[in-house]
């Protein structure tokens, strides 16, 4: 009952029956707060999902469409916009000298940027010497264009032109590039599936098993991937191969290997958008002009190792080819022979660890963590050592960090050694780790010593403008996990970038010992199918009129 009603009743209960009716709004009322107070914060939560959903799809639709053919290399999002560089070359004898003639492309590119300021449209122009990019910032979205122009006259006055694809091995955050890749395989894939439907229900003729076997067998192997990425780089030679597999399976009529390998594609498809749009949500916070970035050189990185996955791909190899030319000797069918090939397929192998690390792309991308190069997550399966450099477990003016003894305990459970660099500061911790070493030895020594006993994740804080060693120490690991939350030095070239400091490592942490289990069930399930298939091709008769004819006929693991 409302106070004002109260009053306004000239004749208000009493005695018990007024004290409940007086007590019955209170009662309620305690009732009822914490219900309103839930649905209020429900309301509330929902409310900020659905602007983080928004933001989240705006952010896809623009790596979506910076991906479609034709659209300019350059960064660029909203009022934001990266411009990629380079010399001119020689300069024209006819063009009044500028004075910057003697400078490097540093130098011109911040004259560039210092002129652009200026302009009123303008609100931050620096040159990102991590990124090689012209970092520019118009007040609005709607005059970006203007001012892009207007730095690219700029530029050209200075001696520089739009670099287009000359920087396309520096790999920035926001190449749209691996978007690109996953939807032209995923393309490859539809378009073959529908092509073996089609020619069996138009009953066509199919082509030789043993064509699908020979490029099922090159797809599969790793030294003929190893050839190929050599020869056309990572991108190129994962669109040549979908596209030889979706024709050979398409015109052999069997659009299983196809649908399950487009499963993959759709999964690594999502991860490349996640990954590639997570650089717009950090973009403010790594991307300022007094931030200290290093570029990335990928001379400073060691070698992939070779995966289990990879190590089984060539022994079963090795042994379908052994299967078919003892099927061909018993058979004397090179039908036979080629499902031999296809039995000993190793790709459950492959699948496996690639969805994992695809998810696990996608999780930690979800949460603010820069993921640089997805290729290197797959070396958590095999890694023996975490590194951890002192600017990594205490933040700087401070103590240890809190989240110190958590990402300890989370080495622990995955198994791996716990190597810290010594430090008085963290004396109360030193004592957990597996070995303590000098804070006078170089981190890159230490972390070559340790690379010969298995995967090495590197976990560092460096400063800004801070020692070199730290970061080339960084560098050196499998795995290189570069701390950027108090404003620390940039890594570009780092494979992942903990904007949450030792949270995101307790994170990565943790995902290791799923990583072996993937890639030990992977492997179970290739053997396990190759030995079923196997048995199936050795029991199997050609001329089995009971076979039904089917557009998914063969033998598959």
């Amino acid at each position: 009952m409302r106070a004002d009603d109260r009053h306004g009743n000239p004749h208000p209960p009493h005695g018990a029956a007024a004290g409940l009716v007086l007590a019955g709004p209170r009662l309620l009322a305690r009732g009822t707060a914490p219900a309103v107070g839930v649905a209020a914060g429900a309301v509330a939560g929902t409310a900020r999902a659905g602007v983080r959903a928004a933001d989240s799809a705006v952010r896809l639709a623009r790596v979506t469409r910076a991906a479609l053919p034709g659209t300019s290399a350059d960064w660029r999002a909203g009022a934001r916009t990266h411009l990629a560089l380079r010399e001119a070359g020689p300069r024209d004898p006819g063009r009044p000298d500028d004075g910057a003639g003697t400078h490097t492309l540093g130098h011109r590119a911040g004259r560039v940027a210092a002129a652009l300021a200026e302009h009123p449209d303008v609100a931050l122009a620096y040159w990102d010497s991590g990124l090689a990019r012209l970092v520019v910032v118009a007040v609005e979205a709607s005059v970006s264009d203007s001012v892009v122009e207007r730095a690219q006259a700029l530029a050209e006055r200075h001696g520089l032109v739009p670099a287009g694809d000359d920087v396309e091995d520096l790999g920035h955050p926001g190449d749209p590039a691996s978007v690109r890749t996953a939807a032209e395989t995923l393309a490859a894939d539809v378009a073959g599936a529908v092509a073996a439907l089609a020619g069996s229900a138009m009953r066509l003729p199919a082509s030789p098993r043993l064509v699908t076997a020979a490029v099922t067998l090159l797809r599969e192997n790793p030294r003929f991937r190893a050839l190929l990425r050599a020869r056309l780089g990572n991108a190129r030679m994962e669109v040549l191969l979908a596209v030889a597999n979706a024709a050979v399976h398409g015109a052999g009529h069997s659009p299983t290997s196809l649908v399950l390998d487009g499963a993959l594609r759709v999964g690594q498809l999502a991860e490349a958008l996640v990954r590639t749009a997570a650089f717009e949500t950090v973009h403010d916070e790594l991307c300022a002009p007094d931030r200290h970035s290093v570029p990335a050189d990928p001379s400073a990185r060691p070698p992939l190792r070779t995966s289990p996955a990879q190590e089984y791909a060539a022994h079963a190899s090795t042994g379908s080819v052994l299967g078919a030319v003892a099927a061909l000797l018993v058979k004397h069918d090179v039908t036979e022979s080629a499902e031999a090939v296809l039995a000993g397929s190793p790709k459950a192998a492959r699948y496996g660890p690639a969805v994992f690390h695809a998810l696990l792309s996608v999780a930690l991308s979800r949460e603010g963590v820069l993921v640089r190069d997805p290729e290197r997550l797959r070396q958590l399966e095999m890694a023996g050592t975490v590194v951890l450099h002192p600017s990594a477990l205490r933040k700087p003016g401070e103590g240890a960090d809190p989240w110190t003894e958590p990402v300890l305990d989370a080495a622990r459970r995955a198994g791996l050694r716990v190597v810290v660099v010594d430090d008085p500061a963290l004396a109360d911790f030193t004592g957990l780790a597996d070995q303590v070493v000098g804070a006078d030895r170089p981190l890159s020594e230490v972390v070559d010593s340790l690379r010969g006993e298995g995967g090495v994740v590197t976990v560092a804080r460096p400063s800004p403008r801070g020692d070199a060693d730290v970061t080339a120490g960084l560098l050196r690991g499998d795995v290189a996990v570069a701390l950027t939350d108090a404003d620390g030095q940039v890594v570009w070239g780092a494979d992942v970038l903990a904007r949450h400091g030792l949270a995101d490592v307790w994170r990565l942490l943790t995902a290791v010992p799923a990583a072996r289990r993937v890639g030990g069930r992977s492997q179970t399930l290739a053997r396990s199918g190759a030995a079923l298939s196997g048995l199936l091709v050795a029991v199997a008769s050609p001329t089995d009129a009971r076979v039904p004819r089917c557009p998914a006929r063969g033998t598959r693991p």
